[in-house]
């Protein structure tokens, strides 16, 4: 084969890659089987368009949360869902760095009956953060979504052994169908917590990564679908997987503190000195600098003076830098290094300090700070 034939093929098995799946390709083996990001259907395929439900149904209104996510810079798709007015969240293998969330937008009507590319699009490229670990990412929506769209309550609850779930995405049986539309589609099936995860035998398909994974019984969102195990060719396989939204939503409260879940009021904004978040000494507590002009204040009282080290270490290799104020709003303190931990130490007497963490020149990254 010639070098330009070469290139051609390689073209061409990238693109059919792309079409079929979402983020990156990481796999595993479990039993003999492999566990990737590209899902399966279970069996024979039962899922329906989400217009066939009755209007009123619990199911039919929280599908009006779920979304299209359309990821240009992946050249590939993934499913989201609301869950705060401005809040979209999805898989953080379909987003795993800010890079990637450059011009994405999601859709909340690509359903049947709306023609292809007269959907509703938001711009949600701003990226909030991500866990690998959890698998999830959060991006933030221009024109606040939510007061449209259904805002998804999410469970801080683990479900019950072999409890009722359905799952709701943007998919079709492109297996069968190669030029099919990923309409919303909703599927049904049996969940239940095994090894710290949610085995689930709903179908879904490479596209559903980042579905919403619901209770029959609560109609909460249990777990964000991410993974499946086997595919004969054809996208058939055994099992699929979800990380237990009890575990992310833990995470979230502790690291995103401005994000309001399940109609909480929305907290003010710590991009202020007015708005800063406390702290408490000797308690670590993790944010997130998500975009350009973004500033995270926090405020500190000291009952008495004390010698104290200030703390922030950096995810990964961005440029983040750590200021101190004092009451009266003054600069105290900096630290500006190109590291990935700021420090600043000294004795500070009885009172109130404000600090702030900023990115340099636009630097993106989350953190951990601490005040000891």
């Amino acid at each position: 084969m010639n070098s330009k034939s070469q290139g051609l093929l390689s073209i061409l098995l990238c693109s059919i890659v792309l079409s079929v799946s979402c983020g990156k390709k990481d796999s595993a083996f479990q039993n003999g089987f492999e566990v990737t990001q590209s899902s399966i259907i279970v069996g024979g395929l039962d899922w329906e368009e989400i217009t066939t439900l009755k209007a009123q149904g619990p199911e039919r209104e929280n599908s009006f949360g779920v979304a299209h996510v359309d990821l240009p810079a992946m050249g590939s798709r993934c499913t989201g869902f609301l869950i705060a007015q401005d809040i979209v969240m999805t898989n953080q293998h379909c987003i795993p760095s800010p890079t990637y969330a450059r011009g994405v937008t999601v859709s909340f009507n690509v359903e049947e009956g709306i023609e292809k590319g007269r959907e509703e699009r938001f711009d949600c490229s701003e990226f909030v953060g991500n866990n690998k670990e959890l698998d999830f990412a959060l991006l933030r929506c221009k024109g606040n979504p939510g007061q449209k769209y259904k805002v998804l309550t999410l469970s801080a609850s683990d479900i019950e052994s072999n409890d009722e779930v359905y799952v709701i995405q943007q998919n079709c049986d492109y297996y069968s169908t190669r030029d099919c539309y990923y309409t919303k589609k909703i599927s049904f099936g049996q969940g239940y917590l095994k090894d710290g995860s949610i085995t689930h035998d709903a179908d879904t398909l490479g596209g559903s990564s980042g579905s919403p994974v619901f209770s029959r019984f609560t109609h909460e969102v249990v777990g964000i679908h991410h993974a499946g195990l086997g595919n004969n060719g054809l996208g058939r396989g055994v099992e699929n997987y979800a990380v237990p939204m009890s575990k992310i939503v833990t995470y979230i409260v502790a690291s995103f503190p401005g994000i309001a879940l399940n109609g909480q009021s929305t907290p003010v904004k710590n991009d202020t000195f007015e708005g800063a978040t406390t702290l408490t000494l000797d308690k670590a507590i993790k944010g997130n600098i998500s975009s350009k002009e973004d500033l995270d204040y926090f405020k500190i009282t000291l009952s008495k003076s004390q010698r104290i080290s200030i703390v922030l270490d950096i995810d990964g290799l961005s440029d983040l830098d750590l200021y101190v104020y004092g009451e009266d709003q003054s600069l105290l303190a900096k630290s500006e290094s190109l590291r990935s931990k700021e420090l600043i130490q000294g004795t500070a007497p009885a009172g109130s300090y404000y600090i702030l963490v900023k990115g340099y020149k636009g630097a993106m990254s989350g953190y951990k700070l601490k005040v000891e």
